[in-house]
């Protein structure tokens, strides 16, 4: 006899080369206590022996292993696919959980059913929050603004709907996932989560920042000082603003932030150099 599936959440993990923060991020979730949660880990052709780490140290873990890296969007894909949770629950592998925050995210769902994406407040390791976590609008207007902003304001005492998160870690109804048909594998990294996040509102659901839960975000400052990630950001974007603006949209939008790329790109060349040079 089949045994019954009692998976309320799916907490689906991507993995290119992390092994070290793998193990950390997984141990933190095993010590949770609660028993209704499964575990996707879907390797993207890692060559530090990630796969090895999983099999050995976390057997009850579902694994998935790529022979190449696919990108994160389609790696998630595949964790949703075989997926048995009501719940999908995307979560990078560079976070720690501290306590059981699978189980407020899933009664909130419950509670409101309006609700299509929920996001944790992710905590950088100084236990400061990490900004830009979640775009409390996302507009011409906004995106002007943001360039004069350091951080976008955290509220800590109650949810707030927003219009989009973080893919550090998002929780999503695996029933609207499939009606939108999962994250647009045409971005290979960056902007699958905006892009997620406007899909599911426009099929009239809520996308809610829930600082009440909390992940920990071990490297959720670290792209501003990778020169080659930052130009894989700048397409992702790129293709975001072209296929939800339009050509006009993403033309105002992409001349505008010229002089801010090109800032950041120099300067973030000039160190790369530097360091080549040591």
């Amino acid at each position: 006899m089949k045994a019954m599936n009692n998976k309320k959440i799916s907490i689906i993990i991507p993995n290119w080369n992390g092994k070290n923060l793998l193990f950390n991020c997984l141990k933190s979730i095993y010590r949770i206590n609660w028993p209704y949660y499964e575990v996707i880990v879907v390797d993207n052709g890692s060559v530090d022996n990630s796969v090895d780490l999983v099999k050995q140290n976390f057997p009850q873990a579902v694994l998935i292993e790529n022979k190449k890296n696919l990108g994160f969007a389609r790696a998630c894909n595949q964790g949703a696919k075989i997926a048995q949770g009501e719940i999908l629950f995307f979560l990078n592998s560079d976070t720690e959980i501290k306590n059981n925050i699978f189980e407020p995210i899933y009664n909130f769902f419950v509670n409101f059913d309006k609700v299509g994406i929920v996001s944790p407040c992710l905590i950088l390791p100084d236990g400061s929050p990490q900004p830009w976590a979640f775009l409390k609008k996302e507009g011409l207007l906004s995106f002007i603004l943001r360039k004069f902003e350091k951080q976008n304001f955290i509220i800590k005492d109650k949810p707030i709907e927003v219009d989009a998160v973080s893919g550090a870690a998002l929780a999503i109804r695996k029933n609207i996932f499939k009606q939108i048909g999962g994250f647009d594998e045409r971005f290979f990294m960056y902007y699958e989560d905006n892009d997620i996040c406007l899909r599911t509102k426009k099929r009239g659901y809520k996308v809610v920042y829930y600082p009440l839960v909390r992940v920990i975000h071990l490297q959720g400052g670290s792209l501003s000082n990778d020169y080659y990630r930052k130009k894989f950001y700048y397409q992702s974007q790129n293709y975001y603003w072209r296929k939800h603006f339009g050509l006009v949209g993403f033309l105002i939008r992409y001349f505008m932030a010229i002089p801010f790329r090109c800032f950041i790109l120099l300067k973030l060349k000039k160190n790369l150099n530097r360091k080549k040079a040591c």
